[in-house]
């Protein structure tokens, strides 16, 4: 590991869909982030205890366990309940957005996403590396 890399803010992607996932990593590591990738909220909430990341990037619609779902238990877990989780998704549904909000995310934004747009509204939540 660098020494940029053990410095670098660490920010765990949970997303069932692979490019989505491929995409956010590169797009993070040229950001100057260290990303880790879940395929789906039970591998997320593991690797989320796992690798204690500074942020969490979590869409809502996956199989199994689903991102609401997965939001709740981190809120609910007193060890990973302070980790900001920005949900990403194609629900563009005020009602969506206002029960995450209440639900303790830090951020929504919808897909398909912009680039920057997620990439600012990171830098709004951590400190830039």
């Amino acid at each position: 590991m660098t020494e940029l890399n053990a410095r670098s803010p660490k920010i765990l992607v949970i997303d069932d869909d692979f490019a989505n996932r491929r995409v956010l990593q590169l797009v993070l590591t040229r950001n100057g982030y260290t990303a880790s990738l879940a395929g789906d909220g039970c591998e997320g909430l593991r690797m989320a205890k796992a690798v204690r990341p500074d942020l969490i990037l979590l869409d809502f619609f996956m199989p199994g366990e689903d991102g609401f779902e997965v939001l709740a238990q981190l809120k609910a877990d007193p060890e990973l309940r302070g980790i900001p989780v920005v949900i990403f998704t194609v629900l563009v549904r005020e009602e969506s957005e206002r029960q995450a909000l209440k639900m303790g995310a830090a951020a929504y934004v919808t897909k398909p996403f912009d680039i920057s747009e997620v990439i600012t509204c990171i830098r709004r939540i951590l400190p830039q590396p």
